[in-house]
């Protein structure tokens, strides 16, 4: 039986480990090409590795979702391996240690940049 997400292509950020690493495996095993973007490179590389040893179709490219340039790069690369975007999946994300009754502003901003 095909899925809805056999031969779609979808990009997603923060691939590269936790929920982000865990959807990629699943969606590629479901039939969907994935151009997953994440800073960590070699923890990128163990995901790519798994999805291409079960026969999944994923190229990763190193992206830092804060700098406007690297997420066009990412979604330009993925039209250019794959032809389309089906999907977007925004999962790049942070989250500061200290209370917000600590004041630390410029950590809270980064969070809302990524």
């Amino acid at each position: 039986m095909k899925s809805n997400i056999e031969g779609k292509v979808i990009v997603m950020t923060g691939a590269s480990r936790g929920m982000g690493a865990a959807a990629a495996k699943l969606l590629a095993a479901g039939g969907a090409a994935m151009v997953l973007g994440a800073k960590r490179m070699e923890e990128l590389e163990l995901v790519l590795r798994e999805i291409h040893d079960k026969n999944g179709k994923a190229i990763g490219i190193k992206t830092d979702v804060t700098k406007s340039r690297q997420v066009k790069n990412l979604v330009r690369r993925a039209v250019e391996e794959f032809g389309k975007v089906d999907v977007v999946i925004n999962n790049a994300g942070l989250m500061p240690i200290s209370p917000v009754k600590n004041l630390h502003i410029p950590e809270w901003n980064q969070m809302i940049d990524v």
